[in-house]
């Protein structure tokens, strides 16, 4: 320390603390980059944990009521009875392109059981379908549908060719009423429409594809083209819901979307966080440790506020102020 430092209290305190000058290019960008990691940091972990814990719908299709009490309305009471209407003659459309005649498919009935007045429809459409054969089905224009329209116009597409892409869920074969067509059993699987809602479609075929899994819990995607029979209620676990009905000879197997497997829900979101965050602390500690290689401070051989105005043109020393002479 100086001499003059050491009888000057101002220039022997700015000598052991000096004042930082925020406003200096190197000390604002340290402290920028001292914060900004953190910040990141607690917004990346924020959106983590919303994707994680607090996922969004997959789908933006809305639901279906299929209830069967929302499809009929109101059930009749214990003194009511109830009188089916009589068959209206099925409009539009040429007997060729009909799975069944007219006449039958007009005796069908929607939102209700598999019903006796069904059944001649039904094998029917069977038996047109064994005539055609897979061949016929594979060079058909089937007119590609959703859940929506079935649901809603069963009327409109009854005994119509249609096709519909989706995932089986459940596949299990059954056994059929009697009958004079030769057919003893057929086989039911229960499809989840490409595209949504979640409600099941029921699809009825004579035969399916080899190796395909059997049973309550499969996940198979298939592509089915036939012909819609009815809006079919069933009895589902919380309560009787209707379902569209397509029958065909055999549904067809897709193959299988490749998927990446991950270590669990939002790993991949989490892998680029965390690199992300470690880049921008690598960047923060490298920026900090160059820009306090050049202190923002006055320099320390300055001992007072004359000698650092010393070397600037046009600056004085401050002359004492004398009281006017009277």
């Amino acid at each position: 320390m100086t001499d003059s430092a050491a009888h000057d209290p101002v220039a022997a305190e700015s000598s052991t603390s000096r004042p930082r000058n925020y406003l200096a290019t190197g000390e604002r960008r340290r402290l920028y980059w001292s914060l900004f990691p953190v910040a990141a940091a607690v917004l990346l972990g924020l959106g983590w944990i919303e994707r994680v814990w607090f996922p969004t719908p997959s789908g933006s299709t809305p639901e279906v009521d299929t209830r069967l009490a929302s499809v009929t309305g109101r059930p009749p009471g214990p003194d009511e009875v109830v009188i089916e209407r009589d068959s209206e003659p099925l409009d539009g459309g040429s007997a060729a392109e009909l799975s069944a005649s007219k006449e039958s498919l007009a005796l069908v009935r929607d939102a209700t059981f598999f019903r006796q007045a069904d059944e001649d429809a039904w094998f029917q459409t069977w038996n047109t379908l064994r005539e055609g054969g897979m061949d016929a089905l594979r060079h058909a224009a089937p007119r590609k549908v959703g859940f929506r329209e079935l649901f809603g116009q069963p009327r409109s597409f009854r005994g119509r060719l249609v096709s519909m892409r989706g995932t089986l869920h459940r596949l299990e074969e059954v056994t059929a009423p009697a009958n004079d067509y030769g057919i003893d059993r057929y086989w039911q699987g229960w499809l989840e429409p490409e595209g949504g809602p979640s409600s099941p479609v029921v699809v009825q075929s004579l035969a399916i594809p080899a190796g395909i899994p059997t049973g309550l819990a499969i996940d198979e995607p298939v592509r089915v083209t036939g012909y819609f029979f009815k809006n079919y209620a069933y009895a589902a676990t919380d309560t009787v819901r209707v379902a569209p009905v397509i029958m065909t000879l055999e549904p067809v197997r897709r193959p299988r979307a490749a998927v990446v497997s991950d270590g669990g829900p939002g790993s991949t979101f989490v892998t680029v966080t965390m690199v992300a965050i470690l880049l921008s602390l690598i960047a923060a500690i490298w920026l900090g440790t160059r820009a306090t290689r050049r202190p923002a401070v006055l320099p320390s051989h300055v001992g007072n506020l004359d000698e650092a105005l010393a070397d600037f043109e046009g600056s004085a020393k401050a002359e004492p102020m004398t009281r006017p002479e009277a």
